[in-house]
């Protein structure tokens, strides 16, 4: 799941307008946590610090760490119609847990005249999977800085060797972002994305199984198969609306097509307030629904060219809403935990509900129930 999660994050399909002025000294700690009834749990602490050299240059480096368990990495998989085979029938790590992921990254930003130029490296292992990506993002103001432009491409070179098979094999992917952010007045705000992004390679999880039933008492088992390119486009757009001096809301719709014939439409809404000088908040809503890959069927009664049970080509909608707390420190403070102005606390707690139009391959449920915890700390040093 976080190999996808990061894809998204590096892809910028609803990014955010960099700052134009440098990142400040700062550590941030996060512990981030995931679970649904499909009986995946990940949970992946993080931490980044940020350093500035000078007025105009500051460096970043990254860690971040997941452990993952998912009942379709324990499948048995004596598969009859695999390309590869391989004496090793289950998948999963040697203990538990099934996956244990590492990421280490670094950044650097620097000033331009009026704008930011920032260079990311980041590269990620597993027992089964690594992936090195690079990013670059340059954002200009222009129209008295009323007019934000963001241009950022975005290389991901990932290995794939699942240890059910004895192969090796490539992913690539190559992805542009635009956004353009307008200030329309001293109350509103918006911001365009466009997203464009080239994949080629293996697609697949390596871990899924296809069975075709050939009668009442037996079935055979395959490999699913996927093109090996798929192009993804994306564009969008964000408005905010001052509602007062402490309270903003925030309307957005994405569309998304791609070659695969997934379309698929995103409708999001963030109200947030600031409570006091020391504690805001935001509560986050989100819809989404998309159509199905032209090669996905609920089921197959023959062998086929490409073949999926993979849920993200299934079509159905979702539902996400995410409740955000920050804590600040203030000096005086009753508690002497809160009492430093450099600390800020952060926490976070969602739910997600998805919708398949067709059951999940292995678990056999129509629909998903996520949870999604968060807590970190930030210190501005």
């Amino acid at each position: 799941m976080c190999r996808y999660l990061l894809i998204l994050i590096f892809a910028g399909l609803f990014f955010d307008v960099l700052s134009q002025e440098i990142p400040e000294d700062e550590v941030n700690v996060r512990i981030n946590s995931y679970f649904d009834n499909f009986r995946v749990t990940v949970i992946y602490p993080q931490a980044s610090i940020t350093k500035k050299l000078g007025d105009n240059t500051s460096i970043t480096a990254r860690y971040l760490s997941d452990v993952i368990s998912s009942a379709s990495m324990k499948m048995y998989f004596p598969v009859d119609g695999i390309t590869s085979a391989t004496t090793r029938k289950e998948g999963g790590a040697d203990d538990t847990p099934d996956e244990w992921r590492h990421e280490i990254g670094a950044g650097l930003t620097q000033k331009v005249y009026d704008g930011i130029l920032s260079l990311n490296g980041q590269y990620s292992t597993e027992h089964d999977y690594s992936s090195a990506t690079f990013s670059g993002s340059v954002t200009y103001p222009f129209a008295k800085k009323n007019t934000i432009l963001n241009i950022s491409p975005v290389i991901s070179l990932d290995r794939v060797f699942p240890q059910t098979r004895t192969w090796t094999k490539e992913r690539n992917t190559y992805v542009f972002n635009f956004g353009l952010t307008q200030i329309f007045s001293k109350t509103i705000i918006s911001q365009f994305d466009a997203s464009y992004m080239s994949q080629n390679g293996y697609m697949l999880d390596g871990y899924q199984v296809i069975r075709i039933i050939e009668n009442n008492n037996s079935y055979r088992s395959y490999e699913p198969s996927h093109p090996e390119t798929r192009i993804r486009r994306a564009a969008g757009v964000r408005t905010n609306f001052s509602l007062s001096k402490l309270t903003s809301m925030q309307l957005g719709y994405r569309y998304y097509w791609d070659s695969w014939e997934i379309r698929s439409h995103t409708i999001s809404g963030t109200f947030s307030s600031h409570f006091s000088d020391v504690f805001s908040g935001s509560i986050e809503l989100r819809h989404y629904f998309q159509t199905r890959a032209y090669f996905f069927k609920p089921y197959y009664s023959r062998v086929e060219q490409y073949m999926t049970v993979d849920d993200k080509l299934n079509s159905g909608y979702s539902d996400e809403v995410v409740l955000n707390l920050t804590l600040k420190g203030k000096k005086g403070a009753s508690i002497s935990l809160f009492s430093n102005e450099k600390l800020a606390w952060t926490s976070s707690i969602g739910f997600y509900r998805r919708y398949l139009d067709s059951p999940n391959w292995i678990m056999h449920y129509n629909i998903l129930y996520a949870y999604l915890f968060s807590v970190g700390l930030r210190y501005n040093f």
